[in-house]
């Protein structure tokens, strides 16, 4: 985004990312050329605002009719979760921070244009990341933002929530708010954000990918907001698996057997359970025994 914007630029921005055609797109962007501020600071913007109009007028030249788009498709695996924010707010270097993903990372707005997937494992726990082109880009897909179980807002400082708020709306998915960059910030600026997060209610993180602040606070927060527990099992004599059972809150007993094989709870002669949900170590408890998250599971079949 341009330095000191105005107003006439982001209604701009937002007209353009809201354009289902490409004329309303073109016009879009020829007010955000108009009302992009004129100073050396922002000359690669504009330019960059002046590279997109041009290719889309060649698009228009072409009479372009296959309807085939830039866009990879990706299919949606569990848990997703999407990245949205402004231009240079950070999120590809959080998507490779949270992910196993090495996206392009540049300082120049617009970089992703295609969505670039990675996955997060926490604890054993997997989730589909997707850091989506920003807002304000020709190839922004505010259906991802739609569909999503979880949207992870990155802005730099909290007066962007208020361009972001319009582009998600219709969201139904959880909502995490990053505050990215807080290394660029002094002591005095970052307790003031603190103190105005907490004075506004927020449930907001304040993180930095190139400190690695609070990204692994991010991942917990990402497992919350799954509403899940792992369940560790165990044979009888043996240590407690590595790899957890990853079922929904409130799940028994029968869940995570009939997880593990269905028809396999009928075969169940005995469980134990160790845990947050135990009374005590190796409790003896029924089919229909609420689990908790962490909790070790021993069954003896028939």
């Amino acid at each position: 985004m341009p330095v000191n914007a105005g107003y006439e630029y982001f209604n701009a921005e937002k007209k353009f990312s809201i354009a289902k055609s490409t004329e309303e797109k073109m016009a879009a962007l020829e007010e955000m050329i108009r009302a992009a501020p004129k100073h050396k600071s922002s000359e690669h913007f504009v330019a960059e605002l002046k590279n997109r109009l041009r290719r889309f007028q060649e698009k228009q030249e072409k009479a372009k009719s296959s309807g085939k788009t830039t866009r990879k498709s990706i299919k949606k695996e569990g848990y997703q979760c999407i990245l949205i924010g402004l231009p240079n707010s950070g999120k590809s270097s959080l998507l490779s921070k949270l992910t196993n993903a090495k996206p392009k990372i540049s300082e120049n707005p617009f970089t992703t244009k295609d969505p670039e997937l990675g996955t997060m494992n926490y604890e054993g726990v997997k989730a589909q990341i997707i850091d989506i082109p920003s807002i304000g880009s020709e190839f922004f897909d505010i259906g991802a933002v739609h569909t999503a179980d979880c949207l992870i807002i990155v802005i730099e400082n909290l007066k962007d929530l208020e361009k972001i708020h319009s582009f998600i709306t219709k969201a139904t998915g959880k909502r995490i708010i990053v505050v990215n960059k807080s290394d660029l910030l002094s002591q005095e600026e970052l307790r003031k954000l603190q103190e105005t997060i907490k004075s506004k209610r927020l449930d907001a993180l304040i993180i930095s990918t190139t400190a690695d602040y609070n990204i692994e606070s991010l991942k917990e927060k990402i497992f919350i907001s799954m509403d899940s527990i792992r369940v560790y099992t165990k044979e009888p004599g043996k240590s407690p698996s590595q790899d957890p059972v990853v079922l929904q809150k409130n799940s028994t007993i029968k869940d995570v057997a009939e997880s593990i094989l269905k028809g396999f709870s009928k075969k169940v002669k005995e469980a134990r359970v160790t845990g947050p949900s135990g009374k005590f170590p190796n409790q003896r408890v029924g089919l229909d025994h609420v689990l908790k998250d962490k909790d070790i599971v021993e069954f003896k079949v028939r």
